[in-house]
Formats: structure tokens, C-alpha cells, sequence
């Protein structure tokens, strides 16, 4: 049995009382013969046992009112909604622990994950101290996250849990002390839903025991702010538990910055040319962070060194631009800045932001992999017969050996987008069509394949151009990659008026130099001939088509279609100065690099991964062997460990096979993709040498909003539930005697049914005289 106030049950003891009064009456009592009882003790013979059995019954109820007394001052706890009146039952203890990196939140010189283990250890010497038979379970968020089934039917429950069922017996605080120290806290995000779904499962299958579950958390407003599903998760538990105690290990917000955002700028991104970084950084708390400081460095590996080397031996070459300073960061709010790296060589570099520690330092670092080539390869397909737009388009991309640009213009007829094949062309960055008359039907194909594969294609326009063709082909009626139907050739009116731009533009990357209400680049610009649509024509509201410069009468110059995962922008003027004298201009170079930069974005796909998501390779067995290294990040600073994979064929007889390496691999060898940082992966080839690729992962930015429920509002959240919370190092009394049904209403209503049954009792095992009868 269990009481509120267990010092209270020495009281039991005097239930013996009215024993003992008896047995001292009994001691009192004296023998004296009298012949006028003789005919009284031959009736009091008749009916001594009736007599016996009464007074028998009423010293029991006068026990039982005295115990009866002492539990409901006691306060008698039952862990079962019904008491087991026949046997006893097992109380199984289900511990949720949260062990996302927000529990790394320190407090009072510990972390909210170390008050998490000590709440650990005192539900389990509790339970040793119970006296009938208890088992613990123990579930880690970071595991159960690890179930590729939502419904966790087919995972193996061992392969989950720390503790299954484990019985608690004299030992068990040994055994719990030691799955303590190997606890960590983890860079994962993983919330309490997957728990809670594994717990369900486990709740199911022991239906027959006293049920009590524990979750360990921050419980962060992130999550509990709207917690349908969990409200639904602990509406199935509450089914099959005794009681749902939430341990929470903070009880306060913290201020907290998070990196949310480190990338490369769309662009160029070849050797030897700069290149802009944007970093992000959010300000999760109430207040403003003043004077934000943010180092920027880049991790540069020499191809030549990386060449001559082993997987794991490679030390990149550190390089940190001036730390960047932001000012103010409202409360929040986020806050981003550019940053200028360089990288002399090609190859997958690496660059990183660090912030200073705080309460979190998980989400003070972040990382991201920029693949530098040698050079942008662009296609120029020129319609001219002396190649005149390609001139100049060619100058702004490579306009002498002290520039470097990093684009490789590469002039081609026509004739080569009907016969090249699309693997070849997805090698370019972005293709131009200048002045093109018409296109085979092969090479429309091609185009609109690597288009809508993530191509970009730029087109400008001429006296070569076949606007039928244009129409009929490349628009199709809006199905095409052109942007809009082309009627004829007109020239733009003479304007009267001085200083009146020739075009407008809107706020678009590409055309960004003319922004600007006194920018005198856009009247410099005279525009003298162009292609002009249909009269009828305009862009549908909901089409991805978007009109960026026209002309002061209004007709379109520079219109841009988005088909597939591509761009197509088309200027409806020439390139070279016939139409125009845009190309004398020092404004067309900047347009030209803007432009390129602008289309080859579409091809440039950012491999941002969270801490947790698996790397896997496809790699062709004629080119590639199959013993493939990981280079991971270690448990401590610049450490890294080397993982062998060998990767296994896709199918039977296929001569692709698949590397992988997942968070389900850190359970068997300790090496998965639970760290962030940077991992490497080394294919070797068939010619003796390695494929080397970086990947970046990092911990996902919204682990860091600190933000808390609140203790009331939770509970609040979660009515009719009737939830337990209950601060982590509130542990100064048992806490099983709070868990459970308190009896003290149950026991009082039959402290009185047994106090009448005694009065009753009593009265009828007394002598009465009978009414008229003189004593």
C-alpha cells in the first residue's frame, strides 16, 4: 500500500486498541455464585454463541473504524483506477527523454539535459523502493526518431529503447547509473511525436500493468503551441496509463542567437573569381542583441594535395575575411549580411560561420559546401554570318587575361543543338540564342529538355529572326519556352522630350544597374528597333511569365518565362549595337554578368541537409570500385573518423550500385550523420585515384527558438487530459505517492458505514428492559 504521508501509518497500531480493552475487562472481571442465575446461565447457554459471534463483529468494526481512520489521515494512494482486489499488479515506469540540442540549454551551471538524467536516477531509486514488483522502460526522442515507419509497427522495439522492461531489483541503480553516463545530448531536432508513437505501441502490449509515464522535456512553444497530434498521441497513452507525468528541465525563456542561414549567392562560382556568402542569424528572445559579431572563414582544399592523399589525412587551409558586425538584431528577428570569399582552385570548398557561445552553442555554427569549377561553360550559338553578337557577348565574359569572370563562352552553329545530345548539353551553364533564325525540330527538343531539366537560356533577338517560326514553335501558344508570340520588326518613335529614357525596368537582378530614379546608365541606353508582339497580346495574371523593361510606348523589351525548373529571359532588341547602342555601353557588361549569373542560378541547387539526413551514392561499377571511405566529424573539435562502405549493386546484373551512410548505422559502429559539420566521401576509380565530394550538415535552425510554454498554459493546451507537471528537481518527496488515485473520500464513506454498522451492532448486543417493565 501507498500513503501521501507514509510516518502517519505507525498508526495502524491502534487499531489493536479495542483488543486490548477487552482482554483488561476480561482480566476484571470476579466470579461470585449466585443461585438466582442458575436458570439465567442455562438460557445465556442457549444462546452463547449468537451472543459470542455479535460481540465478536463488534470488536472487528471497532478495529476497523480505527484503521479506516488512520488511512484517510494517511491519505491512501492506489495506482490503479480499480483496486486489484485479486493479486497483486505490476507498475511498469514508461521515461520518455528528450535529448534534441535544446536541451543543452545551460542554466545555473547545468544543462537542462543534466537535471533530464538526474530526474532519471530518482524515478529509479524511487521505484526500488516500492514493494511490489516494478520495470522501467527508457525512451530517447533522438531513437525513436530513428523508426523509417511512422507507425513503428515493424521496428524492433529492442533497437529503440535503452530499457525494455527491464524489472528493478537490487541492482538497478547500478544499471541506470551506467546508461546515464553514456547519455549525451544530440544535434538532432527530434520531437516527443515519434516517442510518443513507439510508446503507444509498447502501452498496447502491457495493458494488464500499472502503466506510468514520464516525458523528460523543455517542452519548447515551437511544438506545444499547437499540439494536435501530440493531444491525439497522449489521448491513446492516457487510454492504457495510470497517470502522464511532463518533467520539465527549464522553467524560463533564454535569449539565444541561431545561425539560420549560410549560402552562396547565385552566380559564378569558379576558381580564382570572388564570390559572395550570405549568413543569416535569427535573435530568439524578447530583447534586442546589440553588436552581433560572426566570424567567416573558408576551408580551402589544394586538388593537388587532396590528390596525393588518404582518406582522413587532408587539413584544409583556414582563411578568415574581416568578422562581420551586425549592429542590431530586433527582438525576434533575423539579420543578413554579405560576406566576400575566394577560393584560387576548383574543387568542393567549404566555408563557415561561427558566433560566440551562448545558451545554446549547437546553433552557433554552421557550414556550407560551394563545388568551384574551373569556369562557367556557356553556349553561344550565334545566327549571324560574321558571328558579330558574339563578339561582344563573348568580350563581356572574357574581356582580357587580368579579368577573370570565370564564364567559357563556347561559340556554336545551330546545327550543334540538333546534333548534340542532352547529357551534353546539361554541361552548360546557360545557352544563348543571338539572332537565330529557326531551329530544327531536334534541336526545339533539346533546348526545352534542358530547360525544363534547370537550364537557363537567354535569347536575343535580330533581323534574322523567323517571327512566325518563333511564334509557331518556340511559343506554341504559351506551351513552349518562349516567353511571349513575336508579330514584326518596328521602330521606336523619336521622343521630343530631353532626358526621357528610351525603357523602363523593373526591379529585377538582372537589370538592378538601372534602378535608381537619377541613374543615368538608363539614358544612355537609345533603343532605335525592336520586335514587337501582337497588338492583343498580354501576360495572363497566373502565368509564370513576367515582363521585365518596356518601352516608353509601352511594348515589352525584356520579358522572362519560367518552364520547368529553368529561365528563359528575351530581349526583343539586338545584342550588338543594330538596333541599339547598348553594347558601347559600360552598362551592357554589368547587364551581361548579371544576366549570366541570374540564368545559371536556375542550375545551381543548394545541398542544405539537416543533421540526421543520410548520405547515399549511386556510383557506376565500370567506373568506380566498391570500397568506399566516409570521413565524418569526431566527438571533439577538428577530430574525424574514416568509415569503411562497400557499396552493394542496385539490382541483379545492374552495373550501378548504392553507398549509404544514416543515422541507423551510429547504433551498430558509433559512425553516423548525428554530428555537424563537414563529411567527405572518397570514391576511388578504376584509374587509381579518388572522387572526392563534401557534403554540410547542419543542425536544423529552429531547435534554437528557446522559447517556453509555460507550465499552466501547457496544461491548459492539453484539457480534458489530466497532465502532472512537475519541475525536474522537484524531487524532495516521493513522487509515486503523488502518482496514483487518492482513496481518502472512498475510505471515509466507509468509515461511516462501519461506525453506523457498530452503533447498530451495539445496540443490539446490549441489554434493553422491555417498555413497562419496572427495573
Amino acid at each position: 500500500m501507498t500513503f501521501v504521508h507514509q510516518a502517519l501509518t505507525w498508526g495502524f497500531l491502534l487499531a489493536l486498541a479495542p483488543l486490548l480493552i477487552h482482554l483488561i475487562n476480561l482480566m476484571r472481571r470476579k466470579r461470585v455464585q449466585w443461585a438466582a442465575m442458575d436458570f439465567l446461565l442455562r438460557s445465556y447457554k442457549k444462546h452463547r454463541r449468537w451472543i459470542w459471534l455479535k460481540q465478536l463483529l463488534l470488536l472487528l468494526m471497532r478495529m476497523a473504524a480505527i484503521t479506516l481512520v488512520v488511512a484517510m489521515v494517511a491519505q491512501w494512494i492506489t495506482q490503479k483506477q480499480w483496486l486489484a482486489l485479486f493479486g497483486s499488479t505490476t507498475t511498469h515506469h514508461f521515461v520518455l527523454l528528450d535529448d534534441s540540442y535544446s536541451m543543452a540549454e545551460q542554466s545555473g551551471g547545468a544543462s537542462a539535459f543534466d537535471k533530464a538524467k538526474q530526474a532519471i536516477g530518482n524515478i529509479a531509486t524511487q521505484a526500488m523502493n516500492q514493494d511490489s514488483q516494478q520495470k522501467l522502460t527508457l525512451i530517447r526522442f533522438s531513437r525513436a526518431a530513428r523508426v523509417i515507419d511512422r507507425d513503428a509497427a515493424d521496428a524492433d522495439v529492442t533497437q529503440i529503447t535503452d530499457l525494455n522492461a527491464e524489472i528493478v531489483d537490487s541492482n538497478f541503480d547500478v544499471l541506470v547509473e551506467e546508461k546515464r553516463r553514456g547519455f549525451n545530448v544530440t544535434e538532432l531536432a527530434a520531437g516527443a511525436q515519434q516517442a510518443m508513437v513507439v510508446l503507444n505501441q509498447l502501452l498496447e502490449q502491457n495493458q494488464d500493468e500499472n502503466n506510468i509515464v514520464y516525458i523528460l522535456s523543455d517542452f519548447r512553444e515551437r511544438e506545444w503551441e499547437s499540439p494536435s497530434e501530440l493531444l491525439t498521441l497522449l489521448r491513446e497513452a492516457n487510454n492504457h496509463a495510470a497517470d502522464i507525468h511532463f518533467v520539465g528541465c527549464v522553467n524560463k525563456t533564454q535569449a539565444n542567437l541561431t545561425l539560420t542561414d549560410l549560402q552562396p549567392e547565385p552566380g559564378t562560382r569558379a576558381a580564382g573569381v570572388p564570390l559572395f556568402v550570405t549568413v543569416s542569424v535569427r535573435n530568439s528572445s524578447d530583447q534586442v542583441a546589440r553588436n552581433v559579431q560572426v566570424k567567416v572563414r573558408t576551408h580551402f582544399y589544394d586538388p593537388a594535395v587532396v590528390a596525393s592523399s588518404e582518406p582522413g589525412e587532408v587539413i584544409s587551409k583556414l582563411d578568415e575575411p574581416p568578422t562581420v558586425l551586425i549592429e542590431e538584431i530586433p527582438a525576434g528577428e533575423s539579420a543578413t549580411r554579405r560576406v566576400q570569399v575566394f577560393f584560387p582552385q576548383p574543387g568542393p570548398q567549404v566555408v563557415e560561420a561561427i558566433l560566440s557561445d551562448d545558451a545554446v552553442v549547437t546553433d552557433n555554427r554552421r557550414w556550407c559546401v560551394v563545388n568551384v569549377a574551373e569556369g562557367d561553360p556557356v553556349l553561344v550559338i550565334d545566327g549571324s554570318l560574321d558571328q558579330k553578337h558574339a563578339y561582344f557577348l563573348s568580350t563581356a565574359f572574357e574581356p582580357g587575361q587580368r579579368t577573370n569572370t570565370g564564364v567559357r563562352p563556347d561559340l556554336k552553329t545551330p546545327a550543334f543543338l540538333r546534333d548534340t545530345t542532352p547529357e551534353s548539353l546539361a554541361a552548360y551553364r546557360v545557352v544563348y540564342l543571338l539572332d537565330v533564325q529557326q531551329l530544327d525540330d531536334r534541336a526545339v527538343q533539346n533546348l526545352e529538355e534542358y530547360v525544363r531539366n534547370g537550364g537557363g537560356v537567354g535569347i536575343f533577338v535580330g533581323e534574322q529572326v523567323n517571327a512566325a517560326f518563333y511564334t509557331q514553335k518556340l511559343y506554341r501558344a504559351g506551351e513552349g519556352f518562349f516567353p511571349l508570340p513575336l508579330d514584326r520588326a518596328n521602330d521606336l518613335p523619336l521622343e521630343l522630350l530631353e532626358n526621357v529614357p528610351d525603357f523602363e525596368v523593373e526591379n529585377h537582378p538582372v537589370f538592378s544597374i538601372f534602378l535608381g530614379e537619377r541613374n543615368p546608365f538608363v539614358r544612355l541606353v537609345a533603343i532605335r528597333r525592336y520586335l514587337q508582339p501582337p497588338a492583343a497580346w498580354a501576360p495572363s495574371t497566373d502565368a509564370p511569365i513576367e515582363v521585365l523593361a518596356r518601352l516608353r510606348n509601352g511594348d515589352p523589351l525584356a520579358v522572362e518565362k519560367r518552364f520547368g525548373n529553368g529561365r528563359v529571359i528575351a530581349f526583343l532588341t539586338t545584342l550588338s549595337p543594330e538596333w541599339n547602342n547598348w553594347a558601347h555601353d559600360p552598362s551592357f557588361v554589368v547587364a551581361a554578368l548579371k544576366l549570366q549569373a541570374y540564368l545559371a542560378a536556375s542550375n545551381q541547387h543548394e545541398d542544405s541537409r539537416l543533421v540526421g539526413s543520410p548520405i547515399s551514392l549511386t556510383l557506376n561499377s565500370d567506373e568506380y570500385l566498391n570500397d568506399v571511405s566516409f570521413v565524418t566529424p569526431g566527438s571533439i573539435k577538428d577530430e574525424t573518423i574514416v568509415e569503411q562502405r562497400s557499396a552493394v549493386p542496385l539490382e541483379a546484373g545492374s552495373p550501378l550500385m548504392r553507398v549509404e551512410l544514416d543515422d541507423r548505422a551510429s547504433q551498430t559502429s558509433g559512425v553516423g550523420v548525428d554530428r555537424s559539420g563537414i563529411y567527405e566521401v572518397w570514391a576511388p576509380t578504376r584509374d587509381g585515384k579518388f572522387d572526392v565530394r563534401r557534403y554540410a550538415l547542419n543542425p536544423d535552425p529552429s531547435e534554437g527558438d528557446l522559447a517556453f510554454a509555460g507550465s499552466q498554459e501547457l496544461l491548459t493546451r492539453l484539457k480534458p487530459l489530466a497532465i502532472k507537471f512537475r519541475e525536474a528537481d522537484e524531487y524532495a518527496y516521493d513522487l509515486f505517492q503523488q502518482a496514483g488515485y487518492n482513496r481518502s473520500f472512498l475510505v471515509m464513506c466507509l468509515l461511516i458505514a462501519i461506525l453506523i454498522g457498530e452503533q447498530l451492532l451495539a445496540y443490539s448486543a446490549s441489554y434493553h428492559p422491555a417498555k413497562g417493565v419496572a427495573n
